[in-house]
């Protein structure tokens, strides 16, 4: 039983050190919400490493919002924190549901707004029913490992 006790609590200890590494490391992005409409919000994780430059998404019910409340705030955005956004090509994810308008037109907002803040190519690298993804610049690099990623 002695034996048991020691193996489990030895067991236990290597556990977690094994995550110890983790404590006290910073988030690899920095999170901002804002609230946009009745009961949502547009909140951003803003990366400084890696492929990803922002991710742009909505939080809540969202019953009344539309799309060009959504694209205003992502204007705002861009403009507010052009100078905290280092990664100057990349993929900027933006999420939303519940728009029973043209997708191709909000996706082309989105897009434009984009290019003029950026200064640079932007293009549509994948999209689905509650996400799109855009590519800032033209960096095939990058291009390719994101695929290889998604067909993995």
């Amino acid at each position: 039983m002695k034996y048991r006790i020691f193996f489990l609590l030895l067991l236990t200890l290597l556990s977690c050190k094994n995550n110890d590494d983790e404590i006290g490391r910073p988030d690899p992005y920095i999170l901002t919400e804002n609230h946009i409409s009745e009961d949502c919000s547009a909140f951003q994780m803003r990366f400084d490493k890696g492929d990803y430059i922002l991710n742009f998404a909505l939080s809540g019910t969202c019953p009344k919002l539309k799309p060009e409340e959504y694209t205003k705030e992502y204007s705002r955005y861009l403009k507010v924190y052009n100078d905290s956004l280092p990664l100057r090509k990349g993929f900027i994810l933006v999420q939303y549901y519940g728009f029973n308008s043209n997708i191709k037109t909000f996706q082309d907002s989105i897009i434009q707004i984009t290019k003029r803040n950026f200064k640079t190519n932007v293009s549509l690298v994948e999209e689905n029913n509650d996400f799109f993804m855009i590519q800032v610049g033209n960096d095939k690099a990058m291009l390719t490992r994101y695929l290889n990623k998604v067909y993995e």
